[in-house]
């Protein structure tokens, strides 16, 4: 699930992920961060990917089974995706 924050370019890397076959949803919602990661885990969405102006150009990759925080570069996290 790709998570777009205020700054973030969520539909570019939703776009990108498509482009690549991968399954992915976009969560462009007008509601409070905390609300969508609730939704994220909630419907089991085993990773979770966040855009924002703080996080640049790296996207935040979270797996659902983890704690760990990780920036990635987006053809890092495509990288990742195909393995």
């Amino acid at each position: 699930m790709v998570l777009e924050l205020p700054g973030g370019n969520g539909k570019d890397i939703y776009e990108k992920l498509k482009e690549k076959g991968v399954d992915a949803l976009w969560d462009d919602r007008d509601v409070p961060p905390g609300e969508k990661f609730a939704d994220a885990d909630l419907i089991g969405i085993p990773v979770r990917l966040v855009t924002s102006e703080r996080n640049g150009d790296k996207v935040e990759w979270k797996e659902r089974n983890s704690e760990e925080l990780e920036l990635l570069s987006i053809d890092e996290v495509l990288k990742r995706l195909e393995e």
